[in-house]
């Protein structure tokens, strides 16, 4: 394996199955070179070299509107999104404006661990609500709500992966999106709809966006190109009211920066408007289904019956539920041991307990004979484990 290809603190030889990293081999290396060749022969260099427009790079934004109105009728214009620098630089920047220290925000139980970073970071109360097969379970969300405000406090917004969330891979029912959207609209929060995984669905019909099933109220919505393109571009886009997408543009932070990576903007901005990205993320589906059939075949195979697992219909990820008799603790070190790594599942709860039987697999970054081979090993540690092994 590529040492420049493999993630911080992972070795040569190893099984990284915690990376939720796209493979090295999906990467369009070779379709974004001539699109970086064409721009800097046809005299642009000096344009993207320098600041850019504080809402982002305006040929891009046009892409993305035209976009999400044809593909979801979401009848945006350009003054109700702006270019950020990847979905986790909106989340740290709405987290930046919509709170101060000492506020409560709502997620989920589990949750992906960097928003949670990200809010333990600026000083947060996270109140946390478990989620089963269709997404958060409302009677709890209902009772956080009702605690909180019994102590005179109103949550400033609730954090949702919505589509094949990071970790569990589950998506949210419509259903359960139009009573999450009725509570924020009871209790005055707002809803930060990190939509990162939508356009790698495998199978089925997408439920609509919060935004959409709220009409754009009290909603941001992110996306990013780091699934379907690169990560290193660090491009994303964010989608809210235009009152909030202007309080936005007008930071001191983008009026200092001059907008969210002008060059890799105008990269991505050519990329998409020769149609090569749609190509690419319909090419990129196929590889990533493929990956995710052979690790529920290899999981199916492999795991003892008393094991758990998600069925993802699209992303990187696959969560499973151990047996009572397991702690991931121990499990992680023995699979370590063997050269194998695994994300824990303690680092995606407030309560980090909450994860002790639980681990995330990624299917989206180990070459398929990897995949299988870690997923056998995997299962073979287990069946010891239980065993008293």
């Amino acid at each position: 394996m590529n040492l420049d290809a493999i993630p911080q603190g992972v070795v040569a030889g190893s099984i990284p199955l915690f990376a939720g990293h796209p493979a090295r081999e999906l990467l369009p290396i070779n379709g974004l070179k001539p699109v970086i060749q064409a721009a800097w022969r046809a005299g642009g260099v000096a344009r993207f070299l320098n600041y850019g427009d504080e809402q982002g790079n305006p040929q891009l934004i046009d892409f993305l509107v035209e976009r999400l109105n044809h593909r979801e009728n979401l009848g945006i214009s350009r003054d109700n999104l702006m270019i950020i620098g990847g979905s986790t630089g909106g989340v740290d920047m709405a987290t930046k404006r919509l709170t101060a220290p000492g506020d409560v925000v709502l997620a989920d139980a589990p949750s992906y661990r960097d928003a949670l970073h990200i809010f333990r970071d600026q000083g947060l109360e996270i109140r946390a609500a478990p989620i089963d097969e269709a997404g958060i379970v409302l009677a709890d969300l209902k009772r956080a709500l009702r605690q909180l405000a019994a102590k005179g406090k109103a949550p400033r917004f609730y954090y949702v992966v919505p589509n094949f969330q990071n970790p569990s891979g589950i998506t949210m029912s419509r259903e359960r999106r139009l009573a999450v959207i009725e509570l924020s609209r009871q209790y005055g929060f707002v809803i930060l709809e990190d939509d990162v995984y939508s356009d790698l669905r495998y199978e089925g019909a997408a439920p609509p966006s919060f935004y959409d099933l709220a009409g754009g109220e009290r909603v941001l919505r992110l996306g990013t190109f780091s699934k379907t393109l690169a990560p290193g571009l660090r491009i994303g886009w964010l989608i809210a009211s235009a009152e909030r997408i202007a309080s936005f543009v007008e930071s001191g932070m983008l009026r200092m920066g001059g907008g969210a990576n002008p060059f890799s903007a105008a990269i991505v901005a050519d990329f998409c408007r020769s149609g090569a990205w749609e190509a690419h993320a319909r090419w990129l589906r196929g590889q990533y289904e493929r990956r995710r059939d052979l690790a529920l075949a290899a999981l199916q195979s492999s795991m003892p019956a008393d094991v758990e697992w998600t069925r993802p219909a699209g992303g990187y990820f696959i969560w499973l539920r151990l047996p009572a008799s397991i702690h991931v603790d121990d499990l992680e070190a023995r699979a370590q041991e063997r050269g194998l790594y695994f994300a824990s599942g303690r680092g995606f709860f407030v309560d980090p307990d909450e994860g002790a039987r639980h681990l995330r697999l990624s299917f989206s970054y180990v070459p398929l004979p990897d995949l299988q081979a870690g997923i056998q090993t995997l299962g073979a540690l287990i069946a010891g484990m239980a065993s008293g092994g």
